[in-house]
Order: structure tokens, then sequence, then C-alpha cells
């Protein structure tokens, strides 16, 4: 992976060229020497040597550089009003709306992040950034803390400064461009300072303020491509930066409050650092990185360079080392605001194909509700219940206020590859009370878990509609982080490239297994009534290649209830497994109707408790476990 910025900017940019040629011919003096080869090597990607360029044109490239990223990775300011986004930078697109669309969410979130002032040091007046992760409790990076603090035989203890007196330190939360007020707290205890050989972050102990909320560690691990933005205080760096450009990029302001999105380039060998393409400065040390789909902390900035690659320490690492201290986990009164699409902007969408594999007796209609029926969500604009997206639909338990069963067609021969880029919303067809949004995954290690996996319906000239309307709450329910789905969401994969797949199409319906045993958190604000599913299924369905009639299959992620009785040796409870099951084994569990399914199915349609363990439940540990016809009579 290349350490400059410019180039995971341009490898996670869906427009670079045409928003860099802009940016260029609009600030760049095009009549300077080496300019016009500067400019081309930028946006073609193209290298210098190559071009025969003359020497002034790498400095041309330098300045076209940080002309670029100021345009895509802008740095904004966070005012008293809030994030400062009227700029004449245009931003990247995708990043830009995502930060519009969660705005009040987001200035709530920057609110909790404070500069750290040095009092009585020798010659700074601040160290960096920290931000609180409970209601007495801050993280910041050790090269920060050991600023002021050092370690003692029995922890650790400020160290002498200026006049004999000994460094103080606190946070400042109001350290902002254009303003005046003040809102501290001093940091009262050092309580651990990481060592070397250790991920770079302290923790300090620091006087409690009430209008100062503690921000939440996200649970789940972010992969390439999660939208972020990194919030804190870059400072002046003209000894390792390029002066005149750094000015250029963060107009001559520094030691302020900022928020800079990005997107994230990867992750270490040893899965603790994270890397992001988001703009910093030295003062940015123990800023938090954000996620802008969910408002939680994924990581802990502690380097990067100016127009290079940026640094931080995985969130993970920093719940654990609160467990040691013995930190409570924060659990806001209010989580970040939910987005919600409006009715109208879903309008249209023409949802699950019943006829994509064939009509007549090919045809596969959406499963019979059953008992379900009357608990099914109203639908604004609709008499049927159903909510329908782009490639697929669902249909919402009003009760649960989580998918009673979703429906996707695939068509793998015009499947398109996308980057994530969704952010989580309510749908705005279905009343509030029939959904579940943020608040349910707040400060806890619970995943949305897709239930029409974001990919699947991305397909055709509308692949990227699809995709995003894949990011509804509609679409998930709430699963654990450790989780093994390795396997359960490899299905649909294992399924398309199967010999026995005629034309690379499927249609799946998945949902979770409801049972009134199922258990609900505790003090979840907003989302206490909402019970926890225990296991998942999925029925897929076909077209044989050998004998062009349907062929139905029935899968299940459980830890046990539903195949306890299938299983030959004792179930451990929480060690899920992915399992091929009867489809009727499915309709008896889930109350659903899949009509002739079970009829097409390889592993029979009669429930027999007397069946031969393998014929009834076959553990799936990669594609060769699947049985998806019957074979010869």
């Amino acid at each position: 992976m290349s350490s400059r910025q410019i180039d995971e900017v341009r490898r996670h940019s869906k427009a670079f060229a045409e928003i860099a040629d802009k940016a260029l011919a609009r600030r760049m003096n095009t009549a300077a020497a080496g300019a016009p080869e500067a400019r081309r090597a930028l946006v073609e990607n193209e290298a210098l040597e190559g071009m025969g360029a003359p020497p002034e044109a790498w400095e041309a490239q330098s300045v076209a550089e940080a002309i670029v990223l100021a345009e895509l990775r802008p740095v904004y300011f966070v005012m008293e009003d809030g994030i400062d986004l009227d700029t004449d930078v245009a931003g990247e697109p995708e990043l830009v709306q995502m930060v519009r669309d969660n705005k009040p969410g987001l200035e709530t979130l920057c609110a909790s992040v404070g500069r750290v002032d040095l009092i009585n040091h020798w010659t700074l007046p601040y160290g960096g950034t920290g931000f609180l992760i409970d209601e007495d409790l801050a993280v910041t990076n050790r090269h920060v803390a050991r600023l002021f603090a050092e370690a003692i035989w029995n922890g650790f203890r400020f160290k002498r400064g200026r006049f004999g007196q000994n460094m103080e330190a606190r946070l400042d939360y109001m350290q902002l461009h254009r303003s005046s007020a003040t809102r501290r707290a001093e940091v009262e205890e050092v309580l651990y300072i990481a060592q070397d050989h250790e991920p770079d972050f302290a923790l300090l102990r620091v006087r409690r303020r009430d209008e100062v909320a503690p921000l939440t560690l996200g649970a789940t691990a972010v992969q390439e491509g999660h939208p972020v933005a990194v919030v804190g205080y870059p400072a002046e760096d003209g000894d390792r930066n390029e002066k005149d450009l750094m000015d250029r990029y963060f107009g001559g302001v520094y030691q302020v409050k900022r928020f800079a999105p990005g997107f994230v380039t990867g992750r270490d060998d040893n899965r603790v650092v994270l890397t992001s393409d988001y703009t910093s400065l030295g003062g940015n040390s123990g800023s938090p990185v954000i996620s802008l789909d969910t408002g939680e902390v994924v990581a802990l900035h502690f380097a990067g360079r100016f127009k290079e690659n940026n640094f931080a320490v995985t969130s993970d690492v920093l719940a654990a080392a609160r467990r040691e201290v013995g930190g409570q986990i924060a659990v806001p009164e209010m989580p970040p605001a939910t987005v919600e699409t409006p009715a109208a902007d879903l309008s249209g969408r023409p949802g699950y194909d019943a006829d994509f594999l064939g009509t007549g007796a090919l045809s596969v209609p959406l499963p019979r509700l059953g008992a379900w029926a009357g608990d099914a969500a109203p639908v604004a604009g609709t008499d049927d219940k159903i909510l329908r997206y782009r490639n697929f639909s669902v249909v919402q338990s009003s009760s649960r206020r989580l998918p009673l069963l979703t429906a996707v067609n695939i068509d793998g021969a015009q499947s398109r590859r996308l980057k994530r880029r969704g952010g989580w919303r309510l749908d705005g067809r279905l009343a509030p009370e029939h959904q579940v949004g943020n608040q349910l995954y707040s400060a806890n290690p619970l995943d949305r878990g897709h239930m029409v996996r974001r990919r699947d319906p991305g397909w055709g000239d509308h692949a990227e509609e699809a995709e995003r309307d894949t990011f509804h709450y509609t679409n998930c329910a709430p699963q654990h982080r450790d989780l093994n789905q390795r396997d359960w969401l490899g299905l649909e994969d294992y399924i398309l490239e199967a010999a026995e797949t005629r034309d690379f199409r499927v249609t799946v319906f998945t949902g979770p297994v409801f049972r009134g045993t199922d258990t609900r958190l505790r003090d979840q604000p907003g989302a206490a009534e909402v019970a926890i599913p225990e296991e998942f299924w999925k029925v897929a369905v076909i077209l044989d290649a050998a004998t062009g009639a349907l062929s139905a299959t029935g899968y299940v992620l459980s830890h046990g209830p539903m195949i306890r009785d299938l299983v030959e040796s004792p179930f451990v409870f929480g060690s899920y497994r992915t399992y091929q099951v009867q489809v009727a084994r499915i309709e008896a569990e889930t109350g659903l109707g899949f009509g002739a399914l079970p009829d097409h199915d390889p592993l029979g349609a009669e429930l027999s408790a007397e069946a031969p363990f393998a014929q009834v439940a076959r553990e799936i540990d990669g594609p060769g476990s699947l049985l998806l016809a019957r074979g010869p009579a």
C-alpha cells in the first residue's frame, strides 16, 4: 500500500480525475514551469520520470497535490455553531453528503474532543488532542502524555516544569476558530501510559463536566473504504512539512478544532492499527477517528504526515484498556440522530420479482406470513405491507421492530463490485414505532447484520441505488460481533458459483428466527424493549442447470435451538455454525409458508425424526458442503 495520501485518495474517489482537473484549472497557474506535466501526472496517475519532465515539474506537482487534497480531503473548522461546511472547497461528494446528513449528531460528538493544554511546560502551550470515553476518563497518545507525565514505581506523576512548579494538563473543549469561549476539565490523574512496545495510548482521569458527554467506542472492526473523520487540533508543523503548501491547505490557521473526513485505507497485520486518508498534522495526536456511518469512535489517531498516510490505534484496544482501569461503559442518554430516507425518495422501487427465475411453475412468490400476517407493519403508499427496494423487498415485524423476512433477486452475470458507500437510515414509509435505529447498537457488542447482503442486489443499471437501499435499518438485525459468519455470508457466492446453478441467478429469502425466549438488552435507551434473535435462516432457490427445474435449499445460522435434536453430539451454547436443513423445517420453526419449495428440496419435503443425520442437517464449511440438487433416482 502506498504511503502517499494522494494515491489513497485517487484509489477511493469515484470522480478523482474530474474533480482534480477542475480544482487545478481553477487554482493552479498552468503557465508556470512544469505545471502542465504535473497536472497530467497527478490526474492521470503517470510518473513524472516516465514523461521526461523537467525538474521544476516536481515542485509544480507538489503544489498540485496540495491543491487537489485541499479539494478532496479538506479540513473544516468546528465553530461555536457547528461544523462549517460553507466553504469554497467542493470536497469529496459522498463524504460531504454523509457529513451533511449526520451533521447534528457529529457536532455533538465534536463537543467531547478537547485540546490537551499544558501549564508550566518549558516550551509548548499544548501537546495534542484528547477525548472522553467515560464521564471522567479521557484518552490521548502516549507521546502526548509523556510531555507532562512520567512513570514512577507505583504509577505516574506530573513532571517538574518551569519555575520549579509541577506541570499540569487540562482538556479545553472550546478552542475554536473565532471564539473566546472556554470549557475546561483539569487532568486530575494519569492512570496509564502504554509502554513503547504497546499501542500508542494513555488514559487520564479528568474532572467531570456535565455538559460534555463521553464518546462511544465502536465494537466492530471497520474495513477498507469505510467513511471516517478525525476531530482534533492540527498544529503548524513547518519543520517536517512544506510550510507554504501547508498554509495554503489550512489557511494559515492552526491550533483550533478541525473536522477532517476521509476513508479507511487498511489495517496492519496485527489488526490493531488502522490507516486512513484524512488530512492531519502534528496536533492531531490523540484525536478520535469517528465513523461517519455510526458516530462511534473506531480508532485513536497517533501518527501521520502532511500529504501522506495516517495511523490510528483501533477502538478495541482502547476498550480493553478501559476495562482494566475499571472504567464503565458509556451509555449516552441519546445517541447521534438517525437519518431517515423520505418516503418520496423510495417511490417507484420495483422490489422483489417473483418471476425472476421464470414464470408459471418457475415463479417463486414471497412466503406466506401465516400467523405473522397481522404483525406485518403497515407501509405508506401500499396495502400489501411490503417494503420495496431496488431488486429486493422486506416485510417488517411491527412487534419486534425488525425484518420478518427479506427477499432478493441476485444476477451474478450482471453483478458489480461496489465499494461500501452506505450510511444506515430509517425508512420514511414506516412508522417510527415499527423500526429501530442506531439506539439499538450504541455502546454494546452488537453489529448491524445485513439480511440482504449489500452487494447482492447490486447488479444492472441501478446497482449503486440497490446497494444504498441495503443500508436501511429495515434490512438489518442485531448480531453479536463475535458471530462466526464466514460460511453464512458466503452462501450466496457458493450457490452462484456452483455448477448446478443455471444462468448465475438465485433468489434468496432471509430472516431472523423470532422466539418468545429471545433476550433483551438492559439499560439500552430507546431500544430496551427490542428482543435480540439468536438464530437466522435462509432459503435459496435456483434453476437446476441439468433439469431446468427449481431447486430450493434451506440454511440456518444457529447455536443450537433449531438443530439441537438433529445433531449427533452435544452442542456448545454460543458456538454458532451454519447448517443446511430442510426448507420444511424452516417452515415449522418460523411459521412462514414457502408454497411448493419444500417439494424441490434435495433434502426432501417430509420431516422425519428417524431420518439419518446427514439427510436433515449438513454442517457447511465451504462450497463443497452444499447439496443443491437431487442425485439420480
